[in-house]
């Protein structure tokens, strides 16, 4: 990875959380709320795991192992709080 890379997707990541901050100002709907911070919550799950930890290019099992983290998680959270 490029410095260049490394540096838009960590701007990335600070904007997808400030997104997901202000997003309570903007969405009334509590289930919509929840279903946007959770899919940017994988968004920069995955991100980390592709760029940060450096596992595009590891092998499969392994990234998929810790993508499939990234997804299970808010699905599993976004579950109980939807119910």
């Amino acid at each position: 990875m490029t410095r260049k890379q490394i540096i838009l997707s960590w701007l990335s990541l600070i904007c997808l959380t400030c997104i997901s901050v202000f997003a309570s100002d903007f969405i009334d709907n509590i289930q919509l709320f929840i279903i946007v911070v959770m899919l940017i919550v994988f968004i920069k799950g995955q991100q980390i795991v592709d760029v940060f930890m450096e596992l595009k290019t590891a092998p499969t099992f392994w990234r998929l192992l810790l993508i499939s983290y990234t997804f299970l998680i808010p699905l599993i959270i976004s579950i109980i709080y939807l119910i």
